[in-house]
């Protein structure tokens, strides 16, 4: 399974949807945290699986939650592109390069 890498942004709105969702609702923080952590176990094991959204990013789309991960295999690890609300400036994070 290759290692996963956040670009610093990413891992900043992860962690806000993480705060928003448990504010809403104690627990819903950590539901919110455990699809995400199976979507981007997933995304390791089979980088491939997921549809391209724009060459070379790819979309896993949370169930449940109206969030996106779009990540890019790059050689030895998974690069996190962003942790994205669908309905929220759409391609904001095009201009991201990995750190």
């Amino acid at each position: 399974m290759k290692p996963l890498v956040f670009h610093r942004q990413a891992e900043e709105e992860y962690l806000a949807a993480v705060e928003y969702y448990e504010r809403q609702r104690r627990g819903l923080g950590l539901d919110f945290q455990e699809e995400f952590e199976r979507g981007t176990a997933a995304n390791r094991r089979e980088p491939e699986r997921y549809p391209v959204y724009e060459d070379p990013i790819r979309q896993f789309v949370l169930r449940r939650f109206p969030y996106s991960i779009l990540y890019a295999e790059l050689g030895d690890r998974i690069w996190l592109v962003a942790v994205a609300h669908h309905k929220r400036r759409p391609g904001y994070w095009k201009r991201r390069k990995p750190e």
